[in-house]
């Protein structure tokens, strides 16, 4: 689904239809809330006769979509362009939208113009539409300082996307711009931007260190259910770099990292889980993760295994007796 339309909460809320079609367009709301699409074009095109622009929208957006049927991109221009003449910004991205790939008998000549007028009206996504247009030349000339003005002016609208691609924009050029950007994204609520403006911090990356912003950021990475971040969070915490040092706290980021998949914090829970670190000490438990994260690691990276978790399986190997390490091998096959 595009996003200017979204299914159940509507177009900017999807507010009250114009005063003539108020039951046409009703109809259609709830027709297309329940998946009944058919009925949901009937009665948006009954409101939309009548001047309604959010079933005008409504109807563009099925027809775009094809959800009722055939596809239907040049009818769903027309109804775009009557909601776009009464001022309605949806149509405006939509327009947009459709004119960056060809659309509707629209050219990506066309993008340019639809979006600016829905972005001169504060829409911040057409904002970041015009900035990818102006950043890879879609229907006009590359501008790269157009391109990273329009991503300011959708920042500066509270668009946490657009920050993180100026943040992406600087990276290489200019690390200390770069970071600013990936943290108002992070304020904005983009956790993978937090997790790189935390990396930036945590490994100097060009840019002074500071291990308090490095594990604040981190945190909220791995509170938003980013595996690396996880471990990365429980390694900070672990050796109390920048936060409150807690074994216990480590041991459970670490768990929740290799739950979710993650190498490093499979192995990582494998080494408290050996040491009895913040968690009661089991070996066939280390033993388990730690195949589970040498199974995780590509061939190559196996044959780089760094000597931390080589000398840990080691220890395991030669110390714990055979039949605790069977059964930690049977819990592994049996998750094929």
């Amino acid at each position: 689904m595009c996003a200017l339309y979204a299914a159940t909460s509507g177009l900017n809320g999807l507010a009250a239809a114009s005063d003539d079609t108020p039951t046409s367009y009703e109809s259609a709301l709830s027709a297309f809330e329940s998946g009944d699409y058919a009925n949901a074009l009937i009665f948006g095109k009954l409101a939309g006769v009548g001047g309604n622009a959010e079933a005008q929208v409504l109807v563009g957006h099925i027809l775009t979509n094809g959800l009722s049927g055939t596809a239907d991109k040049s009818d769903a221009v027309t109804w775009y362009l009557k909601a776009a003449a009464g001022g309605n910004t949806d149509a405006m991205v939509a327009l947009g939208e459709l004119a960056i790939n060809s659309h509707g008998g629209l050219s990506a000549s066309d993008a340019v113009d639809w979006l600016s007028q829905a972005a001169n009206k504060g829409r911040s996504d057409a904002m970041r539409a015009l900035a990818d247009i102006y950043l890879q030349g879609k229907g006009t000339a590359p501008n790269q300082t157009m391109g990273r003005e329009w991503l300011v002016k959708a920042s500066n609208y509270g668009d946490a996307t657009a920050a993180h691609k100026l943040g992406d924009q600087y990276f290489e050029t200019d690390p200390n711009e770069a970071v600013i950007w990936y943290e108002k994204a992070a304020a904005g609520g983009d956790a993978q931007a937090a997790y790189i403006a935390a990396i930036m911090y945590a490994e100097n990356y060009e840019i002074k260190p500071d291990a308090a912003k490095a594990a604040q950021l981190l945190e909220q990475a791995a509170n938003a259910k980013i595996p690396k971040a996880q471990a990365d969070f429980g390694l900070v915490v672990y050796q109390g770099n920048g936060i409150e040092r807690s074994m216990e706290g480590a041991a459970k980021w670490f768990e929740k990292s290799a739950k979710n998949g993650d190498p490093e914090g499979q192995f990582l829970y494998a080494f408290t889980l050996a040491k009895g670190e913040g968690v009661p000490q089991s070996f066939e438990d280390a033993y388990y993760w730690l195949l589970r994260a040498e199974k995780a690691t590509s061939v190559s990276d196996i044959a780089e295994y760094d000597q931390s978790r080589a000398a840990l399986k080691k220890r395991l190997d030669d110390n714990v007796d055979p039949e605790v390490l069977s059964r930690a091998r049977a819990r592994l096959a049996a998750n094929k």
